[in-house]
């Protein structure tokens, strides 16, 4: 069948609600040619590139040969290694990172960059500068010690995930007369310290001007590690939403976990979020006095509008997550230090805790009255 007698926009409206449904966009594709491209959008969206197999960049690379069409549709890439293991030898993937026209998203996994060789590097620098990448993903991933000269104009969103830095070697700069990146975005997760210094630029430029949002994943016990993002606090002064993830290294945690983070240099935010926290007072990974911490900075210069604690996950499973002292606390922390524009608290639970929401709920009578809290699974 040429054409189709529902209007291309609806047919797009239902075909995006099988976006992971391979088989059934595989049929659709089937049904008349005015349909072909979307289906293509979707199944074709993003790309995995592996060692050996169907996913190799040798398969894909005679795929292509064959079906150049497909490539304009390739808009995320990821290619997963370890320790840049069979990315230093493949002789295509080179060629092949270079015949990408529209990709927007990246994720690099365990590839050493200044390490790889030259050809190879050169191809994903290129990748990093294109003016259509928006989103850069890199875990496991040893970098040269420049920054945001890695990156072209575009970049929106920046995620480092158990990243190394290589002080020694600085990656070539791509053209002076390019503005810096500028992310809105970005993610850390590992070794904070390391990856701040590594993104705050020894010169005066400011790109973290226009971040907007900065979500911290901080792993391990160091006391002193979540100070390192009063550095980044101090220079993002559009930010508007800080998200803090607490993994304690071990079941049994420094009873002090390291005091919470100055947050006055901005007062812009208006929306603070804190994962994966241990609200059982008579636990020894019990965060509420860090939130008390963190909460007691809010002065009335801040407009703080929703605040979302996420409980669901806590390192020791052997006792509930939430017990009756527990929430009183909270519940006394959280209206002691409530900021007059606070509008919304939220706070999530799993499933060892086995009362209702509305137990849960009637247990936090402060917030309640109020009207500003919500209890979700």
């Amino acid at each position: 069948m040429d054409s189709c007698l529902l209007p291309l926009e609806v047919v797009d409206l239902i075909l995006d609600q099988l976006e992971l449904d391979f088989r059934a966009l595989r049929s659709c594709s089937a049904v008349c040619r005015s349909w072909l491209p979307s289906c293509r959008s979707h199944l074709f969206r993003h790309l995995e590139l592996r060692h050996a197999g169907r996913g190799s960049p040798e398969k894909w690379n005679d795929f292509f040969l064959a079906s150049p069409h497909i490539l304009s549709y390739i808009q995320e890439l990821a290619v997963l290694c370890e320790r840049s293991s069979w990315v230093s030898w493949d002789p295509v993937l080179p060629t092949l990172l270079g015949k990408f026209p529209n990709l927007r998203q990246i994720e690099l996994h365990g590839c050493d960059l200044p390490w790889l060789p030259a050809r190879l590097s050169s191809a994903i620098y290129t990748l990093f500068r294109s003016p259509l990448m928006k989103r850069v993903s890199l875990r496991l991933c040893v970098l040269p010690s420049s920054c945001f000269d890695l990156f072209g104009p575009a970049l929106q969103n920046i995620a480092l995930s158990d990243v190394v830095i290589d002080s020694d070697v600085t990656a070539p700069l791509g053209d002076e007369e390019s503005p810096s990146a500028r992310p809105k975005r970005l993610t850390i997760e590992g070794k904070v310290s390391t990856i701040v210094d590594w993104l705050i630029p020894s010169s005066e430029r400011n790109e973290l001007e226009d971040l907007e949002h900065l979500c911290l994943k901080y792993q391990g016990d160091d006391v002193n590690a979540l100070h390192a993002v009063e550095c980044l606090l101090q220079r993002a002064g559009s930010l508007k939403a800080l998200d803090i993830s607490l993994h304690p290294a071990t079941l049994q945690s420094a009873l002090e976990l390291c005091p919470a983070p100055n947050i006055c240099y901005n007062q812009q935010i208006r929306e603070l979020r804190l994962s994966h926290f241990d609200m059982d007072i008579s636990s020894p990974t019990n965060q509420l006095p860090w939130l008390g911490s963190l909460l007691s900075q809010m002065t009335t210069r801040h407009s703080v509008q929703k605040i979302t604690l996420d409980a669901r996950h806590r390192p020791c499973l052997l006792r509930p997550i939430l017990d009756q002292n527990g929430l009183a606390n909270v519940d006394d922390i959280l209206f002691r230090m409530a900021l007059p524009c606070l509008r919304d608290v939220h706070i999530q639970v799993g499933n060892p805790y086995s009362a209702s929401f509305d137990e849960i709920s009637a247990s936090m009578p402060l917030l309640c009255a109020k009207g500003i809290l919500t209890v979700s699974m």
